[in-house]
This record gives structure tokens, sequence and C-alpha cells, in this order.
């Protein structure tokens, strides 16, 4: 059994929604194995983002433990929490967060900049990126002229370039046409992710078919 690089152990969260207690798990065990594609499927509402949000720190569970690499990311400071997230986890959230104004290499480049990197390290990681998702060509296009599905795999490269061993993927292939959906995958099967964890929401199949493993999530009645 290979091993596992993410556990969540008796995990407990819920959200306090207009004075009533909204329960999303209770008692949520889950491993994550090292190099795997996961697919977390399920309706709109049933937790898959929040489920990210744990396992990332940006949410903290009311019950139980969440281990990231052994490390237990609930006891780490913001501050080390923060640097850990930067040195081992890349995140795609649903809304691509990128700087409209600048262009798609210098988005990319961004957190390479953030984490000190030379100018000719930076200069190959980013076009190895763009390369590997399919954007080299827009290289010199600021992000505000993009398509949706163009954003997306700029919101990939820039998730990778930094080389985390995690990659959590918020609805990665949600309002992209299926042939954006396909270079998508085959860019997340490429060399470039080799050796990589994978965790991807989505309620497509087209996902779901590809995934090494699949967990469904159900959405809790009121």
């Amino acid at each position: 059994m290979p091993e596992p690089i993410i556990r969540l152990e008796h995990v407990e969260k819920a959200y306090n929604s207009q004075g009533k207690l909204l329960k999303v798990f209770e008692d949520l065990n889950l491993e994550v194995y090292r190099g795997e594609l996961l697919a977390i499927f399920g309706p709109t509402g049933c937790g898959k983002t929040t489920l990210l949000n744990l396992i990332a720190g940006f949410d903290k569970p009311q019950a139980g433990k969440i281990y990231v690499k052994n490390v237990e990311i609930g006891s780490l400071p913001e501050s080390r929490l923060a640097d850990f997230r930067r040195k081992h986890v890349g995140v795609v959230f649903q809304t691509d967060n990128l700087v409209p104004d600048m262009t798609v290499f210098e988005n990319v480049e961004l957190p390479l900049v953030f984490a000190g990197v030379g100018r000719a390290e930076r200069h190959r990681r980013v076009e190895e990126a763009l390369k590997a998702f399919w954007i080299s060509s827009y290289a010199d296009r600021k992000v505000s002229t993009l398509s949706v599905g163009e954003r997306r795999m700029v919101s990939l490269a820039r998730a990778v370039v930094t080389d985390p061993e995690i990659l959590l993927l918020d609805e990665p292939t949600d309002f992209l046409d299926a042939l954006t959906v396909d270079l998508m995958i085959s860019s997340l099967k490429g060399r470039l992710m080799r050796g990589k964890t994978l965790v991807a929401t989505t309620h497509r199949g087209r996902l779901v078919r590809v995934a090494e493993r699949v967990v469904r999530l159900k959405k809790r009645l009121p």
C-alpha cells in the first residue's frame, strides 16, 4: 500500500448559518496516497470546497486532526502554516485570483519572485509550466484578454511552477468546453505532474473517469 501523504482523522466541521449549526462533516476519515489523482465527486453544497480548504489549512475543523506530509497542520501557527503551504501545496481556486493587468508570464512567475528564485531559473520554470499547459503562445498577453478556459490553464501553470508535491484543484473543469477539459486532463497526467498528488473536486464525469480513485460526497438535507 502506498504511503498516505494526506490523512484526515475523525474530522468534524460545521458552520453557523443564520443562528443554526450547519454540519458539513461528522467523523470524516480519509487517506490520500502519494502520487495519486483523487477525484472528490458530488453535487453543489456537499462540502467539496470545504474539504479542500481543510486540507490546505485555510479552514479549521471543530474536532479531529489533519496531517499533510505527517505534519498535523492544525497545530501550526499561521505564519508556519503559510510557509508550509507555500513549499508543499499548490491550490487552484474556483475563482482564478490572477492579476488582470499583468501578462500571463508575469502571473505565473509571481510565486517564484516571492520565493526569491533567481531570474534565469524563474524563466526556465515559467516556460516549462506554460508549455505543459498549452499556453506558451499567451505569455505576453494580459490576463484580462483571456477566456475563462485560458485563465484556468494560467492558474494551473502558476500553481505548479513552484513544484509542489500536492496540488488541490477546486472544480477545475467547471465552465470549460470539452476540448479545454481534455487538454487540462492531458496536462495533469503529463510529465510535469508525474509523482505529484492531485486532489480535484468535480461534479462532472470526465475528470472522474481518469482519476485513480473517487470519493463520493452526498449533500446533507436541511
